[in-house]
């Protein structure tokens, strides 16, 4: 895949009365530990401004590891995983170009802590005029494809911590690895807008499907994931840059012998993503 950039901008100026940002030296020792393999501490992050202003500093190491960021994860974007987590808003995140792999790849498991796996979507941003977008038409236009997605966020807390909203916004939404699969040009469809809603999304493990969704599965309608992203302000989505969903279906225990695979129908067309998981 071809480097993409992303600009992004976050949110984290408060005043001490309204905040206590993490020390940043605990959010960037906890990046470093996370890349080596190590779990995550908790912040103790109270509110969302709490919770950005220690991203800011967590992201940082990341990229000075990884590189610029290739595109935003939006996750929590479904109501059955909002309430497993007991959150009542989608999480977005910075995703990195040595997270994606393509599909039909074998992924080890190695420095993962507590790696799930999740059907997700992706849609690639064709134009900066997405950022003016206030209907899913407008989105839409300013886009160039969508591309089946497997995620796999890795909840890699220290033991016994309690995931909360801030907490989850700390860390992006503890995005680790992706799976990316050939995609469908927008221009190809007829009504995108109605095509996305109406798409289905079937999770396979081992062959044996464990799980089916479909587009409004993702806040109603995966454009709106979009339009919330936007509205937030944190990012720069610019051409080139890549947007994941979040969930349609799955949120397991990811486990090394294990294939996974995702079929989506969209207007009538078929796209795949598969990775098979080793040690």
């Amino acid at each position: 895949m071809k480097a993409l950039i992303l600009g992004a901008v976050l949110g984290c100026c408060v005043s001490a009365v309204e905040a206590a940002c993490p020390d940043v030296s605990l959010m960037q020792n906890a990046a470093r530990g996370w890349i080596a393999g190590q779990r995550l501490p908790d912040p103790l992050v109270r509110n969302l401004n709490d919770a950005n202003c220690a991203y800011a500093s967590f992201r940082s190491v990341l990229e000075a590891e990884m590189g610029a960021p290739v595109g935003v994860k939006v996750g929590f974007t479904s109501r059955d995983v909002q309430t497993r987590f007991g959150i009542n808003d989608p999480v977005s995140g910075a995703l990195f170009a040595p997270m994606l792999l393509p599909t039909g790849t074998k992924l080890s498991l190695k420095g993962s802590r507590l790696p799930h796996y999740e059907a997700d979507l992706v849609v690639t941003v064709g134009s900066s005029a997405i950022m003016r977008a206030k209907t899913r038409e407008e989105v839409a236009a300013a886009l160039t494809d969508v591309r089946p997605f497997i995620e796999f966020p890795d909840i890699a807390f220290s033991r016994g911590t309690v995931p909360t909203g801030p907490l989850m916004v700390a860390y992006g939404g503890t995005p680790w690895r992706g799976v990316l699969g050939e995609g469908i040009a927008i221009a190809d469809l007829a009504d995108p807008v109605e095509d996305l809603a109406k798409m289905s999304v079937a999770l396979k493990l081992d062959g044996a499907t464990i799980a089916i969704s479909r587009g409004e599965m993702l806040m109603g309608h995966p454009l709106d994931v979009v339009l919330w992203l936007i509205e937030q302000g944190h990012y720069e989505l610019k051409a080139g840059s890549i947007i994941s969903l979040g969930a349609f279906a799955g949120f397991a225990p990811a486990l090394a012998g294990s294939r996974i695979e995702a079929d989506y129908n969209l207007a009538g067309r078929t796209m795949k993503a598969t990775v098979t998981l080793v040690d």
